[in-house]
């Protein structure tokens, strides 16, 4: 089996180098960036990635954060030549940006709900419901109580999926209408985030500049479409969502993660299933 480590993050972590505690080392090959951190278990005999040819052939899986990826995306097509099944294992909320599955992936999905987007369309397409190793991970921490009721909005002025201006509108309508603190998502560093988070100061907007971990500090957490929403619930903090004219693919967003409006009683943690993802997405592997 041969698992391939493109990016890290603590999202991408969960899903993809997780399920390595599951995965013999003896018959499981990763691949990864020089600087990438390799689980101990992993760190044995390394062989430079010059092409697919230093592959071996008797690879009879592959797991993947995504063909569109630099590594992967070389793997891709070298595995369907051979017919060896591509898996691609989630590690986020799904919304239309999303990069869709390569040809004819195996898509080891969150949730019925995310499986049916997967699919839609796509009958080259196999899902299957695994869960997600974040949650799961967040569901197994001792649940926490808010200490601070001032809530924590978590920037998301660097994402794709909505312009800045609809964006930095929602903040401003927020921090108008209830006493709370913005958080700066960390990409949020370039010169035009910048001039806007001095925009939103000059309005009135107070900023949560701690550095601390967001659950360490206990407050309520909200967001427009954040994971930070789901793995604060599902540690037991109240959470929420706000936008103040929401468009329909930031509705069915909501819906499909059950996600609650501010206003609403908070959002409920993420339903567990019965099997650790992480060793689900190793069976699903070692089965194929």
């Amino acid at each position: 089996m041969l698992v391939v480590l493109d990016k890290s993050s603590p999202s991408c972590d969960a899903a993809i180098l997780e399920p390595l505690r599951f995965l013999d080392p003896a018959t499981t090959a990763v691949l990864a960036p020089p600087e990438f951190t390799l689980p101990e278990t992993f760190a044995g005999e390394s062989v430079p990635f010059d092409s697919v040819s230093v592959l071996p052939e008797t690879l009879r899986s592959v797991l993947s954060l995504g063909a569109y990826l630099p590594l992967s995306e070389t793997i891709a097509p070298w595995a369907a030549e051979r017919d060896i099944p591509f898996f691609l294992v989630q590690h986020g909320l799904l919304t239309p940006w999303s990069p869709p599955a390569s040809e004819g992936a195996r898509v080891l999905a969150w949730s019925d709900a995310d499986a049916d987007v997967w699919a839609q369309g796509r009958p080259d397409v196999d899902v299957q419901v695994v869960g997600s190793q974040l949650l799961w991970s967040a569901a197994a921490e001792t649940k926490l109580e808010a200490i601070d009721e001032r809530p924590v909005v978590l920037g998301q002025l660097h994402g794709t999926e909505l312009g800045r201006r609809e964006a930095l509108t929602s903040y401003l309508r927020f921090a108008r209408d209830v006493p709370s603190d913005y958080r700066p998502h960390p990409n949020e560093a370039d010169l035009v985030s910048r001039g806007l988070h001095r925009l939103m100061r000059q309005r009135g907007v107070t900023f949560e500049t701690s550095g601390r971990p967001l659950l360490d500090i206990r407050r309520p957490v909200v967001s427009i479409f954040s994971t930070g929403t789901l793995e604060a619930a599902t540690r037991g903090l109240p959470a929420w969502v706000t936008h103040p004219n929401p468009p329909p693919w930031v509705r069915d967003f909501w819906a499909r993660y059950d996600l609650a409006p501010w206003g609403e009683p908070p959002t409920k943690g993420w339903p567990q299933p019965g099997t650790e993802p992480a060793a689900a997405v190793a069976a699903a592997l070692e089965t194929a």
